[in-house]
């Protein structure tokens, strides 16, 4: 009976969530501010075809000179969307379906990690309010922000294995079981989803499983080592993306990411706006309180969790303790500290977004890279939700249904018309998004973040799709693909020849098959070489630097390393 009502209450989030993602079903596209992820998933697609493993470089990115792009962008919504296209769909509805997902996994990963406290029915409201975020469709619909809209959603299924792994260890039961696999994989997705939530969310993480330990009475080196294993297993896997992204980010520009409209001191949101205003605009984030987007973190989300702790101190206050209502939640009082502890982490995230916080921000200059602060409602919304399930384990038992049925209500009403687009592009194909206006105007988007430093200049225009010769010499069997560059070529004397292709470590010249020395020009970076008279055939190689192949190595040792303990738990419990 109990798992037919989750069932049941499952099937009605799903239909719920339609509210959310029911548009993208239809032909066609929409406009969003990060409008490049056709020509990224492209990109990625090419990158696969022509066999580089992971992809690092793109070959018709930065203005058509190629760019790093995979080698310091999280790749796994691109990877997702790159799954459902082999499997037949188009690039945009592959896209689409990605976003939908996006939700989807957010759903129901937070009705299964606030269900391990506040039972099934407080665990659906948590779920219908992260669902129905604000936040949540400015990600989608206004900014188009896929990657970080898939780490938001991965969040609530971390602290759900997360919880249920320390939990295994109170019970002395550990092994890797499929609940353990769970949490390395959500780990590793975020990791691969968005650098930035990714580091937004981790001392959080950090604070939650001491505080799990030390209410299971469980605090001590062996636990904290058994907790670490999935941890470093995680990062060992996203190590083929991790190391590269941070000890190369010298070979590109990443000080363009922090200056002028990307300095987050102009990007503070106001309390009005975060918790009053329910303006909603496609538009911009601007200097000042007047912006075209909205930062509003949802009235249903701030007051429902207000409203639980303050009726948590005004039980406190009066009874001296936490009194559960009849037939509500009978492990309440011992999730007093939780509750706190996540309105905490709900209130510092919300002052991160206030230009009150200046003081924090100017501490840590990493978070200049997070260049908006009101990003932090990702935390929000998350902390905010699971907390506002609690509330109906306060409630006498038969009336908690209506309370949830009220509840969910007013947060559909309030929030459904914000999931809805701009502007739909109801006739737009692939072929039309890939076109030659569209390519440019799409891969010279962020061209200056990651562009490699070999250069003095940014291009300007679309890269040739010759090469550039001089003096008499004829080229033959052009090809370019994303990780090499081919041709043969007839020279009646020397030359020289420039290759429309920015240098980026490790690309190797071979002339007749022999290693040859190139140089760098100096404006835009570009591969250029002498050349003798005579017939010859040349081939540029994109190589791995030494770190790429040592964090291409530590991800299959750390896959194979999760297998092998994963077999062995297995027989060794079997015994």
């Amino acid at each position: 009976m109990k798992n037919k009502k989750t069932l049941i209450l499952l099937i009605c989030l799903f239909l719920v969530s339609v509210i959310t993602f029911y548009r993208l079903l239809r032909p066609g596209y929409f406009s969003m501010m990060d409008d490049m992820h056709v020509f990224r998933l492209d990109q990625l697609d090419i990158c696969l075809k022509d066999g580089q493993f992971p992809c690092r470089f793109i070959k018709d990115g930065g203005m058509g000179y190629g760019h790093p792009l995979f080698n310091y962008y999280s790749p796994l919504a691109y990877g997702v969307a790159e799954f459902f296209h082999l499997c037949g769909f188009s690039l945009i509805n592959s896209l689409k379906i990605t976003f939908a997902s996006c939700h989807l996994i957010g759903v129901f990963g937070m009705f299964f990690f606030a269900s391990l406290f506040w039972g099934n029915l407080g665990a659906f409201v948590s779920a219908i309010i992260f669902l129905l975020a604000p936040y949540q469709a400015t990600d989608s619909f206004v900014r188009g922000a896929i990657s970080e809209s898939l780490a938001i959603n991965i969040i609530p299924w971390i602290f759900y294995f997360l919880t249920k792994f320390i939990n295994q260890q109170k019970n002395k039961k550990w092994k890797l079981k499929i609940g353990n696999w769970g949490l390395i994989i959500s780990l590793t997705a975020i990791l691969l989803s968005h650098n930035l939530i990714s580091l937004a969310i981790a001392p959080i993480l950090v604070v939650y499983s001491l505080f799990l330990l030390i209410k299971n009475k469980n605090l001590n080196l062996k636990s904290i080592l058994n907790l670490l294993f999935p941890v470093l297993i995680s990062v060992g896997i996203s190590a083929f993306f991790l190391l590269p992204a941070l000890f190369e980010k010298n070979l590109v520009t990443i000080d363009t990411m922090t200056q002028g409209y990307f300095n987050y001191i102009i990007h503070f949101a106001t309390l009005f706006q975060l918790f009053i205003s329910r303006f909603w605009g496609f538009g911009a984030s601007l200097w000042g309180p007047i912006d075209d987007m909205a930062f509003s973190i949802g009235l249903v989300q701030w007051l429902i969790p207000l409203i639980t702790v303050l009726f948590l101190f005004f039980k406190k206050i009066l009874k001296k303790k936490v009194l559960l209502v009849k037939g509500g939640c009978p492990d309440l009082s011992g999730q007093v500290g939780l509750i706190l502890l996540f309105f905490f982490f709900f209130l510092f995230s919300i002052f991160l977004t206030h230009n009150k916080s200046t003081f924090i921000w100017k501490l840590f200059p990493f978070m200049s890279f997070y260049q908006f602060p009101w990003r932090f409602l990702s935390i929000s919304i998350f902390t905010s939700s699971f907390i506002a399930g609690s509330l109906i384990s306060f409630i006498n038992k038969k009336y908690q249904i209506l309370i949830v049925v009220v509840i969910s209500l007013l947060t559909i009403i309030l929030n459904f018309s914000y999931f809805k687009e701009d502007i739909w592009f109801s006739n737009l194909t692939d072929v039309q998004k890939l076109s030659s206006t569209e390519i440019v105007k799409q891969s010279g988007a962020g061209l200056k973040d990651y562009w490699p430093k070999y250069g003095q200049s940014f291009p300007t225009t679309f890269a040739p799709t010759e090469l550039t010769v001089s003096n008499d010499v004829v080229i033959k069997n052009y090809i370019k693909k994303s990780n090499k560059i081919s041709f043969d070529f007839i020279a009646n004397s020397n030359s020289k020849i420039t290759v429309p292709l920015v240098y980026f470590p490790n690309w190797k010249l071979f002339v007749d098959d022999k290693i040859t020395d190139f140089e760098i020009s100096k404006d835009l970076g570009l591969i250029e070489f002498d050349v003798v008279p005579g017939n010859h055939s040349v081939l540029l190689k994109l190589t791995n630097t030494p770190i790429r192949t040592i964090s291409n190595l530590i991800s299959i040792i750390s896959l194979a390393l999760a297998i092998i303990v994963s077999i062995r738990l297995k027989f060794k419990n079997e015994k």
